[in-house]
């Protein structure tokens, strides 16, 4: 996975934010950086317990299974769209995402529901979670 500057930086305001108050409460803005990380079909792990090693704590941002076995039917296109959905974005939340219509979005989520044979958008997030967990 290739790390984009935003990312960069929501690990380094994570890190920084770990650093100052490793005994106090994880302040908001640090929550903030980490669901957007851990968004878009990506997991997020925080490993404090490197901090004894590494002198930091090991923050590891990675694709889902799912997104290798799960979703493999499916275009990139289509990927990206199903990300979102299991995400919980509404049609028109994807649509502003991708650039597209709404009405184009509801043709990849019907083709989705298809290739995957699942019935919904809900039974696309429960399988998603169930692949995630394997």
């Amino acid at each position: 996975m290739t790390v984009d500057a935003d990312v960069i930086e929501a690990l380094t305001v994570v890190l920084e934010d770990l650093q100052e108050g490793r005994q106090s409460p994880i302040p908001p803005r640090t929550i903030e950086a980490l669901s957007g990380l851990s968004m878009g079909g990506r997991r997020l792990r925080v490993d404090l317990e490197a901090s004894r090693m590494l002198g930091a704590p090991l923050v590891t941002v990675f694709e889902t299974p799912c997104d290798t076995a799960f979703l493999s039917p499916l275009t990139p296109r289509q990927k990206e769209v199903a990300r979102l959905l299991i995400d919980g974005k509404s049609n028109r939340d994807i649509a502003e995402t991708c650039g597209i219509s709404v009405a184009t979005v509801k043709d990849h989520v019907h083709a989705i529901l298809q290739r995957l044979n699942l019935p919904s958008r809900g039974a696309v997030m429960a399988a998603s979670r169930a692949a995630a967990r394997n």
